[in-house]
């Protein structure tokens, strides 16, 4: 977490090694100018973890100490790297500017006029300053300077007879460690054994008698004196708080050959009694809202409390790894992602000290802020949080953070990588930041954005929450500290009252119908389902149609189980990407399309996915499945599928859609709970969706299932019963004209019975003519029912629970269907079923096909009379074209005759054409005249249809008699003339 960062101000601290050069330019040299290898060292006055001690920095240049100890070519430019976790103070002494650097002062020529407690330590080298055989050694004060230029946090200075130089220290961007850099020495001498002394505690009174001493033989030895800073001694150095290695490297290169560069390295002695380092940090979490179940953003403030006030303290150990651990309840809001961007690897590796916002990771992506108190530092450090690129980040995951804190200023700039780990059941949060920079910092404060898209969600119940932390020394990584944060939940969503835990409340709304209700047409469907904030999750919902709401599926493939199948396997980071661009099931099985809204609060993150029709599913005939693309903003979750069993009602043909044999609405995914607010489902696919026939009010019924924080519990499940009403309307403007035909066969015996066959057929396109509600037919006297075989019955309980286990002798008929909304027909048998509350059993015809079972039942009544009726009440409302019903002959057949049915004769009076004869005349001449013939008898069948609409058709269906012999009836007429 770190912002540790800040870091930075480190660089004070080396600045110590500066590399100088004397009054003369050296001869080009054959030799390569290099580092004298094991001349370089970084020693400490003390070796105790977080100790405030003197260092020092030597090294030596090649030289040839034959000639004077000229230096092979000229020192251009030397880079020493302190190792990660020696601290620069800036607050620690005061500054020198350049002109008082560059101005004599008494009482020698070589003196400046930086004041006394700006010094901070002295750096000595031989060189040759006169022409003497040998160099001589010169020490001269190492000043604090003002920076004077961008982009450096700190600079040291010293000045030598006409030698000024300046050194840059700067903090590394990666370890934060500092770096201490001599550009461009002058070509005015050969320096080489340069050793670099920085004080820990430059105002100690240790260092008085060294304070503004200059050793030289220009100025007659070592003059000094006791020079107090007059300033309170405060560190400006401090050791690492680790114990690990600590390696430090230096590179030198030559004004003959630059950028060829001689590089060395040494590891320092080991840091010890790394457990004496003090480390007592705190931390506070605060929610920006304290009202329940409702966006909210978060502040942390993270306290380490610092000793660097105090020379003789150890110093504070560093952060190393920190994780914070919400309380549950604390959610991931989806809504957060709508308009959110992100940054890549490339655009955080992009981020600079002295990069504008923007030019690294973009705005959109940034969802909070961060601010850095140092005691190194005299002002704060500020940065930015952004929303790391879904897995394609350090860590491979959904979830991550980058904090980048910088001053382009100083050339500060830490950059810290976050992991966010949601528990996949809970949706708890876990962010965890290792390996920060080894710096101090005295309080480190996050905020994320409050607002509507703020990044969290409160918990759904007022009361007292713990946030926990756990924090990592540098100075003993395997002895973290265990910290915790209470937060407060007081009040209810939108000021009302505040939730008390439990099963929440729960009044879900729901809204269906078609958008046009002509009767008969073609509309599209939609429904929506809402809750508000606060309120148990959506985890199912059932809806059954109103009666002739139906859906036509001919010329509809269905979506293969392979392809459903294949929509699950699209997980992140692309599947929801990949789904929106070449959807799973083929776009002729699309039915309609639906839109998600998830979150909490005024904007819900909206997510679309389409409606497919699919095959037979947990026992149902049909299916839909709903596939949603569940990428929001820049977080794709790959695919949600959910599948919907749906049921045909056989009595009524009502369409269900199964809560119990369809999937659950998902809770949480990846960690992620998806607070699904709004449910839009529209089916929308041409020519599909038929309104009924009927312009009766009717409802469209819907049941929408809640649930509290244990999806698994069945006694934490809320069903809600909820109506929409229904009515068609124009139905008068339907016609209806059904064609009905019934025959029987004359050759009817006492064994077999009788048979009927009835068709009936219905011409017009759909939308045209309304459906058939209810039809009665009273049988010829002549056609009785069969007792024997009524009393052969199927019992309704065997039916209902297995028609096939009927017995045989109840089967009395087949019968086929033929409708234009589905692409086979439907047919079956036709039973006869006793229910034991009526006197007689009932007709019904078992139609079936296309997984879709429907049974038209009909009422049998037998009069006093014999003359049996069949009332079927409840036809559904749905188109056919053809109805085709056959009662055989057979041992079992549902009806008798009472006598000959080709014996049946009536006589009917005939126009004929006959040749006459004239009186008075010879020959014949042709005339027409009514002439008396003898045909089968006509069966008469009294036959009421009731229209869906209203309308009423009432006839006397003649039963035509087939099968009988020829002549038979010609027979019996002239036996009848010749009686006369």
């Amino acid at each position: 977490m770190s912002v540790k960062t800040l870091i930075l101000t480190l660089a004070f601290s080396a600045a110590a090694f500066a590399f100088v050069t004397g009054p003369a330019a050296a001869e080009p040299s054959e030799e390569p100018f290099e580092i004298v290898p094991g001349s370089f060292h970084l020693t400490s006055s003390t070796y105790q973890a977080g100790a405030h001690g003197d260092l020092t920095v030597a090294f030596d240049f090649a030289h040839d100490a034959n000639t004077v100890g000229k230096t092979h070519n000229d020192l251009r430019t030397t880079v020493v790297n302190l190792p990660p976790g020696f601290i620069g103070n800036n607050t620690a002494v005061p500054t020198c500017t350049v002109a008082e650097l560059l101005s004599a002062g008494p009482p020698f020529t070589e003196g400046t006029q930086c004041p006394r407690a700006s010094q901070i330590g002295d750096i000595s080298f031989e060189i040759n300053l006169t022409q003497k055989p040998l160099p001589e050694t010169v020490t001269y004060p190492l000043y604090n300077m003002e920076v004077n230029r961008p982009g450096v946090a700190a600079m040291l200075g010293f000045k030598v007879s006409i030698l000024n130089q300046l050194l840059s220290v700067t903090v590394r961007p990666g370890d934060s460690g500092i770096t201490v850099t001599t550009p461009d020495v002058e070509e005015l001498g050969e320096v080489h054994n340069v050793s670099v002394t920085t004080w820990a505690v430059p105002a100690s009174s240790a260092h008085d008698a060294a304070r503004g001493m200059i050793c030289s033989e220009a100025v007659l030895g070592c003059p000094g004196g006791n020079h107090p800073a007059e300033i309170p001694a405060k560190p400006f150095l401090s050791n690492p708080t680790s114990c690990g290695p600590h390696v430090a490297t230096m590179e030198s290169d030559s004004w003959e050959h630059p950028e060829e560069w001689s590089r060395a390295s040494v590891e320092i002695p080991p840091i010890t009694e790394c457990k004496r380092v003090p480390f007592a940090p705190s931390i506070v979490v605060q929610p920006t809202t304290n009202t329940a179940e409702s966006p909210s953003g978060l502040n942390v403030s993270l306290l380490v409390p610092q000793t660097w006030e105090k020379p003789e303290t150890l110093a504070t150990s560093h952060v190393k790894d920190t994780t914070l651990t919400l309380p549950v309840g604390y959610t991931v809001n989806p809504s957060a992602g709508s308009g959110l961007g992100v940054c890549t690897p490339q655009q955080y590796e992009a981020e600079t000290a002295a990069g504008l916002p923007g030019s690294g990771c973009p705005q959109e992506s940034k969802i909070g802020t961060v601010e850095v108190e140092t005691p190194v530092l005299a002002e704060k450090l500020s940065g930015a949080v952004y929303v790391a690129k879904p897995f394609d980040n350090p860590f491979g995951s959904l979830l991550g953070l980058y904090i980048v804190v910088k001053s382009p200023a100083r050339g500060i700039i830490v950059k810290l990588a976050g992991h966010i780990e949601p528990n996949p059941v809970t949706g708890q949060l876990s962010t965890t930041f290792n390996e920060n920079p080894q710096v101090p910092f005295s309080k480190f404060t996050l905020k994320l954005r409050q607002g509507a898209t703020s990044p969290l969600v409160s918990p759904p119940a007022c009361g007292t929450y713990t946030a926990e932390a756990d924090l990592t020394p540098w100075s003993a990584p395997e002895f973290p500290r265990h910290l915790l944060s209470s937060l407060q939940i007081e009040d209810g969503i939108g000021g009302g009252s505040c939730p008390a835990g439990g099963v929440p409340p729960f009044k879900p709304r729901a809204v269906t119908g078609t958008q046009n209700n002509a009767a008969g047409s073609y509309s599209p469907f939609y429904l929506r389902i809402t809750r508000e904030d606060g309120e148990q999750e959506l985890t199912r919902f059932s809806t059954v149609m109103p009666p002739g709401l139906t859906g036509n599926l001919t010329g509809i493939p269905f979506c293969p189980d392979a392809a459903i199948e294949a929509a699950k396997a699209r997980t992140g980071p692309h599947g929801g990407a990949e789904e929106l661009a070449e959807p799973s099931c083929p776009a002729q099985s699309k039915v309609g399309h639906t839109i998600v809204g998830a979150g909490v609060g005024t904007v819900l993150a909206q997510t679309p996915g389409s409606v497919y029709l699919a095959g037979p599913y947990h026992g149902a005939p049909l299916s839909l499945v709903s596939i949603t693309s569940a990428k929001v903003g820049p977080f794709d979750l790959g695919t949600v599928v959910i599948r919907f069993a749906l049921r045909i009602n056989p009595s009524t043909a009502q369409v269900e859609v199964d809560a119990t044999g369809s999937d659950p609405i998902p809770h949480i995914i990846d960690g992620i709970v998806v607070h699904v607010r709004d449910i839009h489902v529209y089916i929308d696919r041409p020519g599909f969706i038929i309104n009924p026939t009927s312009c009766n009010p009717l409802a469209i019924s819907n049941v929408v299932t809640g649930a509290g924080a244990d999806f698994t519990n069945p006694a934490d499940q809320v069903p809600v019963a909820l109506t929409s009403p229904f009515q068609g309307a124009d139905c008068a403007s339907l016609g209806f004209n059904p064609n009905f035909q019934v025959s029987t066969t004359g050759k009817t015996s006492k064994a077999n019975g009788a048979s009927l066959s009835v068709k009936l057929t219905v011409s017009g396109t759909l939308g045209t003519q309304a459906n058939i509600k209810q039809v009665k037919v009273e049988l010829p006297k002549q056609l009785p029912s069969r007792l024997t075989t009524l009393q052969k019955a199927c019992t309704a309980a065997q039916f209902h629970a297995n028609p096939a286990g009927c017995p045989a002798a109840s089967v009395v008929g087949y019968a086929r269907a033929i409708t234009p909304i589905l692409p086979v027909p439907l047919e079956g048998p036709a039973y006869f079923v006793s229910n034991g509350g009526e006197a007689f059993p009932n007709l019904i015809v078992v139609l079936q096909g296309y997984g879709i079972t429907i049974d038209l039942v009909g009422d049998t009544f037998i009069s006093k009379a014999g003359i049996t009726s069949s009332t079927f009440k409840t036809v559904p409302d749905q188109p056919v074209t053809s109805f085709e019903l056959t009662l055989p002959q057979g041992p079992f057949s549902a009806l008798t005759a009472n006598g000959n049915l080709c014996a049946l004769t009536r006589t009917v009076l005939v126009k004929k054409k006959v040749r006459v004869g004239v009186k008075g005349r010879t020959g014949k001449r042709t005339v027409t005249r009514n002439v008396r013939t003898t045909l089968p008898a006509s069966l008469s069948m009294p036959t009421e249809f009731v229209a869906q609409n209203g309308m009423v058709l009432r006839q006397n269906t003649a039963v035509s008699v087939t099968g009988c012999p020829k002549g038979k009836q010609a027979a019996h007429s002239k036996k009848k003339r010749k009686k006369k």
